[in-house]
């Protein structure tokens, strides 16, 4: 288990590159909503986003803390953010599905996790103040040591052939914080909001979260999703503020998990879990 200078560095390097600074911004008003990531809705029980949306679970003294979220792209394979898991190798980490957070480390319930990879070329990019802007290759992957159990979902992931555009909604799930202004308040459990695509930079799809709503801490390496006709299809995986956004209401970058095909199929193979299905459907 990690000792707890390692556990506040890691903590302090997720808040970092994936959360906010807890200063008030003046050209958005809090939504006073304490059901949301920001300014979204509780996930339900039944939902499609429940049944593929995971929390990364950290034992730490026998407690559970909710450190990132994930999306089951396979039976016994998660996608999540490099920048969740860079840190933490060697700490106990289970993987958990469902609406509600665990209150107790019950592992008849959580889910054991195998191993996991994380890009060998992800890096956080400084501005000349050192502060980091963004981070490239924010990808991993994660093992799980048996197949997810019955009612679990995986979802497939947007083919590289695929091309988005701006203006189109993107649905964002996560475990992470319901307001992060002032006093931050820590989620009990899933929720989801919809916010439109702003841009494409790069490898990052950047959301549009000006009006109070979008991911904030505590949702790194959670889903951006397409709705379609079959269901839903993972696009991006939350990484953080865009160009030095002061909160979680301004814009919000999310790697682009399309463009990581060869690492996730090549990874995949290399630890032996099911291969993930890409797909060209996005209506």
């Amino acid at each position: 288990m990690l000792n707890s200078k390692l556990l506040l560095s890691s903590l302090l390097l997720l808040t970092l590159v994936a959360c906010t600074k807890n200063e008030k911004t003046n050209n958005v008003e809090l939504t006073g909503s304490e059901t949301s990531i920001i300014g979204g809705e509780k996930a339900d029980a039944n939902s499609p986003v429940t049944a593929s949306t995971v929390s990364l679970i950290y034992n730490y003294q026998g407690k559970p803390y909710s450190i990132c979220t994930g999306t089951l792209i396979s039976k016994n394979l998660v996608l999540t953010a490099a920048h969740c898991l860079a840190e933490l190798q060697g700490a106990e980490i289970f993987v958990h599905l469902g609406e509600v957070l665990p209150t107790e480390v019950d592992e008849t319930k959580l889910l054991r996790i195998a191993e996991f990879e994380t890009h060998k070329e992800y890096h956080l990019v400084y501005n000349e103040q050192g502060f980091p802007v963004t981070g490239r290759n924010d990808v991993a992957l994660i093992k799980l040591l048996l197949d997810a159990p019955e009612g679990a979902v995986p979802v497939p992931v947007l083919d590289e052939s695929v091309e988005l555009k701006a203006g189109e909604t993107l649905l964002l799930a996560g475990y992470g914080l319901l307001n992060e202004i002032d006093n931050p308040i820590p989620a009990t459990g899933l929720n989801l909001v919809r916010v439109p695509l702003a841009k494409l930079w790069e490898s990052i799809l950047v959301t549009d979260q000006t009006n109070a709503k979008g991911a904030c801490s505590g949702d790194s390496g959670g889903p951006a999703y397409l709705e379609t006709s079959k269901g839903l299809v993972v696009v991006g995986i939350t990484r953080g503020p865009h160009d030095l956004a002061p909160d979680c209401r301004h814009f919000g970058e999310y790697t682009n998990a399309s463009m990581f095909k060869t690492f996730i199929l090549e990874e995949a193979a290399a630890m032996g879990a099911d291969a993930p299905v890409f797909t060209t459907e996005r209506q």
